[in-house]
């Protein structure tokens, strides 16, 4: 008779074996799955955020306001630093884009970039409130202490060499305190020729001397360029009106010129856009010239959602927004003046403002 092998029942030693290695693979997904969901890695998104009206925001004292039909929308975007698990939604998601952390705050901290992004919110309300006030006849003393760079293009003379929060503070050995002074010294200066500025790092140190070449400016090649937006570093406004914007968490400067119209609106009878749900983004400087921040994909997408009817976007970026508009008005708008020739052609704007004035106050 042929040997027979009978099954022997599990020992204790092996069984215990095989929980532990059942534990420890539960425990291994366990880890992954919570990696995936709570470890931050140095990337963020950036998605659609919110469209907010300026007007509510907006109190005056010392001056006649009023509620007037339509609204003036300034726009967000929402940035998050990202887990594994958000950036593979962010890649199934055409509304939302992922930028890693060098390319979105070079060498500044989170902490540092936030800091400079609430000046530069505050700056802007300032800003704001002197075009409006400007554009209806008040006269304005400024002060400040140079020109920061809030943002470099990617294409422009100045990238890779001048950085966001660097603040210039000198052209060819000439003091520079007010952006717009920066701006007036640039477009003397002659496309092609070598300049030096004098740079700072934001709190003031740090000071150093660049040597650039001018480029032309895209809307005038007689004029130089340096491909950098910039606001005025502790910039002091003398104003015969009060002014408070409240904006909340928000941060940054894209919000210049919806404060601007907005407080344009609430400043003056008729609707600045005729009865029109608008949104708008772009900085605001003390030439009334609007500048881009970039997020434009994802303001126009919050645009949409709000049901906006028409938005303004500096030119630059027209294109960009343009291929997401999905039906949604969008015009081009690089200085208030032309912001508001928009709005005239829906019966606001210019329209429903006092005759702008003929010399406006210089800075």
């Amino acid at each position: 008779m042929s040997d027979i092998d009978t099954p022997q029942p599990p020992t204790r030693s092996s069984t215990r074996t095989r929980r532990l290695v059942v534990w420890i693979s539960a425990a291994l997904v366990v880890a992954l799955v919570s990696a995936a969901l709570f470890i931050r890695l140095p990337y963020y998104t950036l998605s659609p955020g919110s469209s907010r009206a300026t007007e509510p925001l907006i109190s005056v004292t010392d001056a006649q306001t009023y509620q007037n039909e339509g609204a003036i929308d300034f726009l967000t975007v929402s940035l998050r630093q990202a887990t594994v698990a958000e950036l593979v939604a962010a890649w199934t998601d055409s509304a939302v884009e992922v930028e890693s952390q060098d390319d979105l705050f070079g060498k500044q901290s989170e902490s540092e970039n936030h800091d400079i992004n609430v000046r530069m919110m505050a700056d802007s309300k300032d800003a704001a409130t002197y075009q409006a006030l400007t554009r209806l006849g008040y006269t304005i003393t400024t002060s400040g202490t140079g020109a920061v760079v809030a943002g470099v293009q990617p294409d422009g003379p100045a990238h890779g060499v001048l950085a966001k929060g660097d603040v210039i503070v000198g052209v060819q050995g000439q003091p520079i305190t007010l952006n717009s002074q920066l701006v007036a010294a640039l477009g003397a200066g002659t496309p092609g020729s070598l300049i030096d500025l004098t740079v700072q790092k934001y709190d003031g140190s740090d000071e150093r001397t660049i040597e650039l070449r001018l480029g032309a400016r895209p809307d005038d090649a007689s004029r130089g360029y340096l491909g950098v937006s910039t606001f005025t570093r502790d910039l002091s406004f003398d104003f015969p009106v009060t002014v408070s914007i409240n904006s909340g968490a928000v941060s940054g400067p894209s919000a210049g010129l919806a404060f601007t119209l907005g407080l344009l609106d609430v400043l003056t009878p008729g609707s600045l856009t005729g009865g029109l749900h608008i949104a708008t983004t772009g900085t605001m400087d003390l030439n009334g010239v609007v500048g881009p921040v970039g997020g434009v994909h994802q303001k126009v997408v919050a645009a949409r959602r709000s049901g906006a009817e028409l938005m303004l976007v500096p030119s630059s970026e027209l294109d960009d927004a343009r291929r997401y508009a999905e039906g949604l008005r969008i015009e081009p708008a690089d200085s208030l003046d032309e912001a508001l020739a928009v709005l005239t052609t829906v019966g606001g704007g210019n329209d429903v403002l006092p005759p702008k004035p003929a010399a406006e106050a210089g800075f």
